[in-house]
């Protein structure tokens, strides 16, 4: 019963905070999308081997420290609110797009790329028509485990200013409000859900019909 009056009584602090917590993943996810597939690029260009394993490393370490502590760590350099959130989100959200796209881009055929290169294709053009179309299928696999951690550490991120579900879970936990917990882990649980369903979607979409 405390749980549907609460959930009457502050549907506007609910909905701004779902609102907050879409923004939150978002913004991040669409920066951790593009600096992942630009690192991954780069990792895998030939005579790059030495930089690729330095970006590696420094990916891999990050995802080895909890996003507790690396929320923490943009805190103390940047403080708190929305901005420092973006930055610790968009940090820990990477991991999963490298390594993926970075696998997937190493995985094609040599035999593929070898041929078309025999028909002219340049090296730009050997990466955007045939690896990247061809590695999608475990590209999209990496952006849906980022999607995933990301709105679970979107909650986290509340304890420096962010906002979100978090704050209302946070508050739960603060006036011992069993039912607010209940609301706020729910709904970010909802959203992922949703969001999945919805790369689903998309990776169908992307994957070259031969793959598929």
């Amino acid at each position: 019963m405390e749980f549907f009056s609460y959930f009457v009584t502050h549907s506007d602090l609910i909905a701004d905070s779902i609102i907050r917590h879409f923004l939150l993943f978002l913004i991040s996810m669409a920066f951790a999308i593009v600096v992942g597939i630009f690192l991954s690029i780069v990792i895998t260009r030939e005579g790059h081997e030495k930089v690729g394993q330095v970006i590696l490393s420094i990916t891999g370490a990050s995802q080895a420290v909890p996003s507790v502590a690396v929320i923490a760590l943009v805190f103390l350099f940047i403080g708190i609110g929305m901005k420092p959130a973006l930055v610790a989100l968009v940090i820990y959200s990477l991991v999963p797009i490298v390594f993926n796209a970075t696998s997937g881009i190493l995985s094609v055929d040599p035999g593929v790329l070898e041929a078309a290169k025999g028909m002219g294709l340049t090296k730009s053009q050997r990466l955007w028509h045939i690896k990247i179309p061809l590695a999608m299928p475990v590209i999209m696999s990496g952006i849906r485990s980022s999607a995933t951690i990301n709105i679970g550490t979107v909650t986290v991120a509340a304890i420096i200013g962010a906002g979100g579900l978090g704050d209302i879970i946070y508050t739960g936990l603060k006036l011992n409000r069993p039912e607010m917990i209940f609301i706020g882990a729910g709904l970010a649980a909802i959203i992922a859900i949703l969001v999945d369903t919805v790369l689903m979607y998309v990776e169908r979409k992307v994957t070259p019909k031969g793959l598929a």
